[in-house]
């Protein structure tokens, strides 16, 4: 996967089309032989900006470890905490493939899209802070409509309910992306062999 996909979250097919989109990035990057950190960025202070740490959550529930989910509601990974908790992967020298998850904000149009695209993502830029990039593939769900200097006041006021949704199918489709990756690569080891 080396290009931009972009679908309604409220698609039907959304969760299969994201799964097998994120399978064939997964498999492109050797995620069969290589550690997978989700970076679920954002914090449960924000229900727009809760994005990221539902999805974290989603992913614990289904039996992702904690050393394959950085950021949850209960220890969320934000703005404050981001260069600390990341550092560590960034430096090791068996690099893990790290896939960052955040909301977004943008047009009328756009709201409910769930986005996956190669190279990271910056956080923090639809409330004005400069953050370091993170990820080698990042995903996004846009959350509501950009207002400019009232971002932040929109972020707070996005319905729980809506980003809930968003991150039930983006946590889904990590997992079984993940999951499928992984045996193929396994599969091909095999008969490799």
């Amino acid at each position: 996967m080396d290009s931009t996909l972009s679908i309604s979250g409220n698609d039907p097919t959304a969760l299969v089309t994201l799964s097998s989109a994120l399978e064939a990035a997964f498999q492109g990057r050797g995620a069969h032989e290589r550690q997978v950190v989700f970076a679920c960025i954002g914090t449960d202070r924000s229900t727009g900006d809760a994005l990221g740490p539902l999805v974290g959550q989603r992913l614990r529930r289904l039996g992702a470890s904690a050393d394959e989910v950085l950021g949850t509601l209960e220890e969320p990974l934000h703005a404050l905490n981001l260069g600390d908790r990341l550092e560590p992967l960034m430096s090791s020298p068996s690099r893990p493939l790290i896939v960052a998850v955040d909301a977004a904000l943008g047009s009328a149009s756009n709201v409910g899209s769930i986005g996956l695209r190669p190279g990271g993502l910056h956080p923090g830029q639809g409330v004005g802070k400069t953050l370091p990039e993170v990820g080698e593939l990042s995903i996004t769900a846009t959350v509501n409509v950009s207002a400019g200097a009232l971002d932040a006041q929109v972020l707070q006021s996005t319905r729980l309910y809506f980003v809930q949704e968003l991150a039930e199918t983006i946590g889904t489709a990590c997992w079984w992306g993940l999951r499928m990756a992984r045996r193929s690569g396994a599969a091909r080891a095999r008969v490799a062999a």
